[in-house]
């Protein structure tokens, strides 16, 4: 379950739960429903979310895509240092440039 808030353009989207095989649908879903109903810049707030594995990068990977391919932006906000480091390893980071948790 995500927290989803839209302040002028700019849609944020707050999972409340880690991002695995067994969230990760309801998010891609929830993602691309915000894309076909017109939003074009997503912020995903990480804050609350400690662990992704494979299938939740997968997730946050065809949301970038997505997005681009629409001449959208996604931004990540808020992640752990763990949760970056795994995005650097995967090369998510030369396109997305994750701002570290406050």
């Amino acid at each position: 379950m995500s927290l989803v808030t839209t302040h002028e353009a700019r849609t944020t989207v707050k999972p409340e739960v880690n991002l695995n095989e067994t969230t990760a649908a309801a998010l891609r879903r929830e993602l691309n429903s915000l894309v076909a109903g017109g939003c074009r810049d997503v912020v995903m707030d990480l804050a609350q979310v400690r662990m992704i594995d494979a299938v939740g990068l997968s997730v946050l990977c065809a949301a970038h895509t997505t997005l681009k391919r629409e001449q959208g932006n996604f931004s990540i906000i808020n992640a752990s240092g763990d949760i970056e480091t795994l995005l650097r390893r995967i090369g998510l980071t030369r396109h997305v440039t994750p701002t570290p948790a406050e």
